[in-house]
């Protein structure tokens, strides 16, 4: 798997790229320090897992790009910022990482999961994600008596807890349902919204707002 990093701060940047280069299913590490580069860059079309700073100019907009595109991004940042977070995830980033949390296990990690379609984001800003679904929800939407039905009310049951951070073992014990029964709902919630990975689910029903 090639990694595309894209970050301003050259010594950050090279801490990223020596943690990233010593997993074993990476094959390559391509780092640039703006998006100007990376557009210009013959790796970033075939790059398998993309990591780019929030403090890039540009880095939005190249994410937003990115949506459609092979590559999964992942979005780090200097703190815990809900706004910064939320426009990641709406843009179509499969995870969120707070660089003053991030080490090179959890990297690592998180790399992993982002290369096999999974989200990346921590329990405490699922939360964040959780109000923001529940005011588009109640504020936006149900005042002009919009639909909800693109989704079942059991699968919308289920989005809500995942999007409060629980894990599939947790989902079902609240609901009394068997494991594999929860990643079927969330199987079919992830095709129902064409998403590629959980996070994405839940950002696309915040737009929509479906739960």
């Amino acid at each position: 798997m090639l990694l595309f990093v894209i970050d301003g701060h050259p010594i950050y940047r090279r801490g990223l790229v020596a943690s990233l280069a010593a997993v074993r299913s990476v094959e390559q590490v391509v780092d640039v320090a703006s998006v100007d580069e990376a557009d210009t860059h013959p790796a970033l079309p075939v790059a398998g897992v993309v990591l780019i700073d929030s403090g890039v100019y540009g880095w939005h907009d190249l994410v937003r790009r990115l949506h459609d595109s092979p590559s999964r991004v992942l979005v780090c940042s200097a703190g815990a910022h809900e706004d910064t977070m939320l426009a990641a995830v709406a843009a179509g980033a499969v995870g969120y990482l707070r660089k003053d949390t991030l080490t090179p296990d959890s990297l690592v990690a998180a790399v992993d999961a982002a290369a096999t379609g999974s989200g990346v984001i921590e329990r405490d800003l699922l939360s964040s994600l959780m109000r923001e679904v529940s005011r588009v929800s109640n504020q936006v939407l149900e005042p002009r008596g919009l639909s909800l039905a693109r989704l079942t009310a059991r699968e919308r049951q289920v989005l809500r807890l995942v999007a409060q951070g629980m894990p599939t073992r947790e989902v079902a014990r609240e609901l009394s349902y068997s494991e594999r029964t929860i990643k079927t709902i969330m199987h079919d919630v992830v095709t129902k919204l064409d998403a590629r990975s959980r996070s994405q689910a839940v950002a696309q029903a915040v737009r929509d707002g479906l739960i």
